[in-house]
């Protein structure tokens, strides 16, 4: 049921075509400090990476700060086009508003000194309000982030219509998939500065703290760099998890061909217990270095990996960020939308009608018949034709 297909590099992206002169556009010497408001979920934080690149290539003397979850801060804190990193704890929106007026104040006394002159909001950001409140609180002048239709609150809607100068177009009903990242690089054509062909690359840098420490874990169990499959089978929910036998079946054949495998997962009690499973009597060539990596640690272990193989998930992003060849797995995510970015890759799919839904499985029920559908033959056939 399953098949392989093979894109040496996004060729699923549409060619560049001529570029559209901006009736409004900003110029580009206007532009001497920009804010920026990072996405909640990894995959789409990495994408932001892109839209840092990019910008910081045409106005290299711009400064450009962040505002960005504090759980994902590692993935921009060693970027060199990042100025600043203003941090938000991921307990406020818990919290509510009137509990966590203290630090959202102190954040805009601190975000005031700087006098931005343009934001740029995700347009993959899951919480509006921080666009439109920061312009207004701010006095930003300039401002671009997606239409207003694609929020679902009304209030939302009509903030952002009267605070944001630029937004994206409405999307039409029959256009085709768009990469996450090619969305990011919408916001920059919207005011009239198309990224160039060689700027529209991820960037995401380890410390040098956590590279000696991925170091001596692989030194420790004998691993030597470059010479393991990295391994990452789970997401944050079930129905993008790939089935434990079709697991254990691709780790034995990797054992049986004498390749080094280290598994990875997030956090969660489930994938932990998960990963631990497929450890077990498996001998000296299948490892794990836990689920409580740092994303600085996760991005040194899969730089020093040779190839990485995973389901879709911000694991994925972050190996194709750090330039590791991905075997990718999709089964309700779009591969044409989050499909890894601007690195080798052979993406492994079933051929389902029905597939991508976006669901967290078939009915939501946390099992996805086009991920079971797949085979360890499939992946090994893809590892193989990668690797050489």
């Amino acid at each position: 049921m399953d098949e392989t297909l093979l894109f040496p590099s996004n060729s699923h992206n549409p060619q560049k075509r001529g570029v559209r002169e901006v009736s409004d556009a900003i110029p580009i010497d206007k532009i001497r400090r920009v804010l920026i408001i990072a996405p909640r979920l990894l995959g789409d934080a990495v994408a932001t990476t892109v839209l840092l690149t990019a910008l910081k290539s045409m106005a290299p003397r711009c400064l450009i700060d962040v505002l960005v979850p504090h759980s994902l801060s590692d993935i921009f804190a060693h970027n060199p086009a990042v100025n600043a990193l203003h941090k938000v704890d991921g307990n406020w929106r818990k919290r509510g508003v009137l509990r966590t007026l203290r630090p959202r104040f102190a954040l805009i006394r601190a975000l005031r000194q700087h006098r931005y002159d343009l934001l740029i909001q995700s347009p993959h950001s899951t919480d509006g309000s921080w666009g439109p409140a920061l312009i207004w609180l701010l006095q930003i002048p300039y401002a671009v982030g997606a239409a207003a239709s694609s929020h679902g609150s009304p209030l939302k809607r009509f903030l952002w219509r009267k605070t944001f100068s630029h937004t994206l177009g409405e999307a039409h009903p029959n256009q085709p998939p768009r990469h996450v990242a090619e969305v990011h690089l919408d916001l920059l054509r919207r005011i009239g500065l198309p990224p160039a062909p060689g700027s529209r690359s991820a960037s995401l840098v380890s410390d040098a703290a956590s590279k000696t420490r991925i170091a001596a874990h692989l030194a420790r169990l004998k691993i030597p760099p470059k010479r393991f499959v990295l391994f990452a089978p789970t997401a944050g929910n079930m129905g993008r998890t790939l089935s434990f036998d079709l697991c254990s079946e691709f780790i034995a054949r990797c054992v049986a061909d004498g390749r080094f495998v280290v598994l990875t997962a997030g956090p969660t009690d489930r994938e932990r217990s998960f990963i631990e499973s497929l450890c077990r009597d498996q001998g000296g060539l299948v490892h794990t270095l836990g689920t409580d990596l740092s994303l600085a640690e996760l991005a040194a272990l899969t730089a020093a990996a040779q190839v990485f193989v995973g389901t879709d998930s911000g694991s994925m992003h972050v190996a194709a960020a750090m330039h590791t060849p991905v075997v990718a797995c999709f089964g309700p995510g779009d591969e044409y939308r989050f499909g890894p970015w601007q690195t080798a890759q052979r993406l492994v799919t079933s051929p389902r009608s029905c597939r991508p839904c976006d669901q967290n499985g078939c009915g939501n029920s946390g099992w996805s018949d086009c991920l079971h559908d797949l085979s360890a033959d499939s992946l090994i056939r893809a590892l193989n034709t990668l690797i050489a």
